[in-house]
C-alpha cells in the first residue's frame, strides 16, 4: 500500500528529494566562513569539468602554433617571391652594366686611336653574313657622314678592312679576310715588305717577303702605306708562321690579324683615307 502510494507520486518524491538537496547545498554555503565557498557539488563538477578544460587549452594552444606556422608559411612564400623578382631584376641590370662598361671600354680604345691624320668616324655592326663570316659586314654610317668607297676601317688593335659599298646611312665593308682583299704590309721587325691576302681563313697569307729576310714567329706586321687605299703604319697582325721552299725566290707568312674580326661591334672609318678610285 506504502509503496504503491510512492509510485503514484514518485514525480513528487524526486522533487522534494532534489529541494532538499539544494537547500541543504545552499545552507551549508551559507554556513560556510568563506561564502563564496562552492561546496561540495561545485567542487564534484569542477573535478569533472577540468580535465576537459585543460584538454581544450591544450588544444586551442596547438591550433594557435599550427595557424601561425601557416601564416608564417604564406609571409615567407611572398617574401621568396619578391627577393626572386629583385635578384632576376638585379641580374638584368648587372647584366646591363657589365655590357655598357665593356661597350664604354671598347669606345675609350677607339678614342684612343682617333689621334690620326684623318677625320674618323665611329660606326657600329648592323649586319652580317653567317655564311660568310669572314667577308663583309654593314655598319650603320655611310654617305651621309662623310663615309665613301675605299675608306680604310680599323679598331683599337688593328686593321680591319676597307669600305667597298657606301649609301645614305650605311655601308658594306669588306674584311682583309676576304679572298678579293690585298694590302702591302712590312713586318715591323726587318722592314721586308710583301702583300698581305685574304683566304677566307682565319689567317692571311702574306707572299713576296724577300728570302733572305729573317722573319720569325711573333713579328708584327703594319701597312706599308705604298697602295692607295691603306695608309702606312696601320697595325695589322702578327706572324705565326714561315715557309720557305728550297727554289723559291720568296718566302711566305701566314699573319693573324690582330683586330678580333670574329667580334665586331664597333670600329672607326678613317674617312678620306683611300681613294674612290681605287678598285
Amino acid at each position: 500500500m506504502f509503496l504503491d502510494t510512492v509510485v503514484r507520486r514518485r514525480r513528487f518524491v524526486v522533487f522534494a528529494m532534489l529541494c532538499i538537496l539544494a537547500l541543504g547545498v545552499l545552507t551549508d554555503q551559507v554556513r560556510s566562513p568563506d561564502k563564496r565557498r562552492i561546496g561540495w557539488i561545485g567542487v564534484a563538477v569542477e573535478a569533472a569539468v577540468a580535465p576537459l578544460a585543460t584538454g581544450l587549452s591544450r588544444i586551442s594552444d596547438v591550433v594557435d602554433r599550427e595557424w601561425a606556422f601557416v601564416a608564417e608559411i604564406g609571409r615567407l612564400r611572398t617574401e621568396n617571391a619578391r627577393l626572386t623578382a629583385e635578384v632576376a631584376r638585379l641580374r638584368e641590370e648587372n647584366a646591363r652594366l657589365h655590357e655598357a662598361g665593356l661597350e664604354v671600354a671598347r669606345l675609350r680604345s677607339l678614342v684612343g686611336i682617333k689621334d690620326q691624320p684623318y677625320h674618323t668616324v665611329a660606326a657600329r655592326v648592323i649586319g652580317r653574313d653567317p655564311s660568310h663570316w669572314f667577308n663583309s659586314l654593314l655598319v650603320d654610317r655611310g654617305t651621309a657622314d662623310g663615309v665613301r668607297r675605299n675608306d680604310p676601317v680599323i679598331t683599337s688593335d688593328g686593321l680591319v678592312g676597307r669600305v667597298i659599298e657606301a649609301s645614305g646611312t650605311w655601308a658594306r665593308v669588306l674584311l682583309i679576310l676576304d679572298p678579293r682583299s690585298a694590302a702591302g704590309v712590312l713586318v715591323g721587325r726587318s722592314r721586308d715588305a710583301g702583300v698581305a691576302e685574304g683566304q677566307g681563313q682565319p689567317v692571311l697569307h702574306v707572299k713576296y717577303l724577300s728570302r733572305d729576310a729573317e722573319i720569325l714567329p711573333g713579328d708584327q706586321v703594319v701597312t706599308a702605306g705604298l697602295g692607295e687605299i691603306y695608309p702606312r703604319g696601320l697595325p695589322v697582325g702578327t706572324v705565326v708562321g714561315v715557309s720557305r721552299t728550297e727554289g723559291d725566290l720568296f718566302q711566305e707568312a701566314l699573319v693573324r690579324p690582330g683586330a678580333d674580326l670574329n667580334h665586331l661591334e664597333e670600329m672607326l672609318i678613317l674617312v678620306g683615307g683611300g681613294s674612290q678610285a681605287a678598285p
